[in-house]
């Protein structure tokens, strides 16, 4: 299950939306995420919003516990695999820089329409 693998090897956790849920609700939430990655910090937000230093630059990676944890983890040949219903897409625009506005727009639009099946978005934006 490839929530699961996301959250077993998170060095961090977003639980997100936390406003939309009864206080016992994320009592249960929390509790599962530790049974899944006892070491990660949870750390509740609304609207993602999250303070940069919490999650960038943390230092965070060890392989050893990566290892610990997938033996295997180094014997991918170059290959990464996801569960087959996970796909991604990559983006490049290397010479103009972009708009905010239109960018915001955008993202919105797909958040709007196809939310509930997007993981995670991540770049690095030119604007």
């Amino acid at each position: 299950n490839e929530a699961v693998e996301q959250v077993a090897f998170a060095d961090r956790i977003l639980l997100n939306k936390t406003d939309l849920v009864s206080e016992e609700d994320l009592l249960r939430v929390e509790k599962r995420l530790k049974s899944i990655n006892s070491q990660a910090p949870v750390q509740r937000c609304t609207k993602a919003e999250v303070s940069p230093d919490w999650v960038l630059d943390i230092g965070a990676f060890d392989l050893k516990r990566v290892i610990e944890m997938d033996p295997e983890f180094l014997n991918t040949n170059g290959e990464h695999e996801h569960d087959t219903s996970v796909s991604s897409v990559a983006l490049t625009e290397e010479s103009t820089p972009l708009d905010l506005a239109a960018i915001e727009d955008w993202i919105g639009g797909m958040l709007k329409t196809q939310g509930a099946d997007i993981y995670r978005m991540k770049g690095v934006l030119h604007i």
